[in-house]
């Protein structure tokens, strides 16, 4: 490149123009969607009833065994 030669500003750039390949595949991620989010809402759930639970029958285990 010489000394004289400018390039354009960004605004003035094109942008390179890719064709179309026939063999074209989408990113893994849009095929096949992750399912985390749907497995953490499970386990918290399941946490969530386990702690209900215990407090329910700590309560009960406490109350037939103080009388």
């Amino acid at each position: 490149m010489n000394a004289g030669e400018k390039l354009p500003s960004r605004s003035q750039r094109k942008p390179i123009e890719r064709e179309e390949d026939d063999t074209y595949l989408p990113p893994r991620n849009e095929v096949h969607p992750s399912e985390r989010g749907k497995w953490t809402h499970i386990f918290y759930v399941t946490l969530l009833w386990l702690f209900i639970i215990l407090v329910i029958s700590l309560t009960v285990w406490g109350i037939k065994y103080y009388t």
